[in-house]
């Protein structure tokens, strides 16, 4: 190494060799900076999956394993692995529908919606069911949708399920739309509403309506370029789960720190409401004016009446929030007095097994919906609101 400088005056000398010698040490430096760097991430990707394995494991009791399903176990975990394997994809003006599916418990047609076993027979009128998640049939197989419980006690009709998971009111609007503009003309249309409504539009996240429950995602991820996705894997590789568990074991619940705004937005909460039943106004408009009958349903909820819930944990933040939503819709349908609006959102206040979470329930749950369906469409033919207000006063 002297060779390289020993023709060159002293200070020329000097400097090479402070030179040389700083660029090494910079370079063992930066080298050493780098293996840190590279070994905190490991460490901090290993602390981030063990958290994520502690949540999975002191997860509460998984939805398979509910007294819902004592009967068979091990069947309701194949209706959830099903469940579980359904992807979406974009769908323009609804935002997103499911991708086609075959299972051992689940269908999903080429059109993305969810089969609905026929009984044999002549089919002389159609009914479309739409809805959220609890429409579409979450907790249960294809046998046992409250489209296809209904199917069964209707053999007459065909039956048609545009549920779709987490659609609220304003999505079945559109996709009723979208169902028109392709030339169908359905003869009963249900809409089977409350739920995604409260339970998505009640996040503070949520500062502008209308909206849905993917809002936040899209407009993190859909329209800030490829940094947003870079940010969104080092997030949950490195940090997710982490964060997580401190919010497990830090978060107590305050007016202050809740992350719903519809008890302090009263405005917002008003809103909600008023919107929701707009979008069934509209709707009635749209079914009626070309020749068919429109069902409005406000859907039971786990926080609303008196279901049997000790067997679940609920979040008690979320609840206060969906009464008041509650609260709105109950009151409006009161003044509004249409006929055509059916409230089911007490069905399930008895001492059984029904609900798997805030929302969704088991085969029984949607059998007795189906029942008080039958009840209002069974017949269209001797259907009048007349009669469908004899009903359900």
């Amino acid at each position: 190494m002297r060779g390289r400088f020993e023709n060159r005056n002293p200070i020329a000398q000097q400097i090479g060799f402070h030179f040389y010698y700083t660029t090494v040490k910079a370079k063992r430096i930066l080298k050493l900076v780098v293996i840190n760097a590279f070994t905190f991430l490991v460490l901090l990707a290993i602390v981030n999956w063990a958290c994520g394995l502690y949540l999975k494991r002191s997860a509460k009791t998984k939805r398979e394993e509910l007294p819902n399903y004592s009967n068979d176990f091990a069947y309701a975990k194949k209706v959830f692995h099903d469940y579980n394997s359904v992807q979406h994809q974009y769908e323009p003006f609804v935002g997103w529908k499911t991708l086609p599916y075959k299972g051992e418990t689940l269908t999903i047609t080429s059109e993305g919606t969810r089969n609905v076993p026929l009984p044999e027979g002549a089919k002389n009128k159609t009914v479309h069911f739409f809805g959220g998640s609890t429409m579409w049939g979450e907790g249960s197989d294809d046998e046992h949708t409250i489209p296809a419980l209904f199917a069964a006690k209707n053999p007459n009709f065909e039956i048609y399920n545009h549920g779709q998971l987490a659609y609220n009111s304003r999505q079945e609007l559109d996709a009723l739309i979208s169902l028109y503009a392709t030339g169908m003309k359905p003869d009963v249309v249900v809409f089977y509403d409350g739920v995604n409504d409260a339970a998505f539009l009640c996040p503070k996240e949520i500062k502008k309506l209308p909206a849905h429950r993917l809002v936040p995602m899209y407009r993190d991820k859909l329209y800030v370029g490829k940094s947003a996705i870079v940010k969104e894997i080092a997030r949950k590789l490195f940090i997710e789960n982490i964060l997580a568990v401190i919010r497990r074991a830090t978060y107590k619940p305050t007016p202050e720190n809740t992350p719903y705004d519809c008890i302090s937005n009263p405005a917002k909460a008003e809103q909600i409401a008023e919107m929701m039943m707009k979008n069934w106004e509209m709707a009635n408009e749209i079914v009626t004016n070309r020749g068919g009958r429109f069902v409005a349903v406000l859907q039971p909820a786990a926080f609303v009446g008196k279901p049997k819930t000790d067997y679940l944990k609920l979040d008690e933040d979320l609840g206060k929030n969906f009464q008041a939503i509650y609260t709105l819709i109950k009151k409006k349908i009161a003044e509004r007095n249409h006929p055509w609006i059916v409230d089911l959102s007490d069905r399930f206040d008895r001492d059984e097994h029904i609900y798997i979470d805030f929302c969704h329930v088991s085969p029984n749950g949607n059998a007795i919906i189906a029942s008080e369906l039958t009840r209002v469409v069974g017949n269209v033919n001797k259907m009048s609101d007349v009669a469908f207000s004899s009903v359900y006063p």
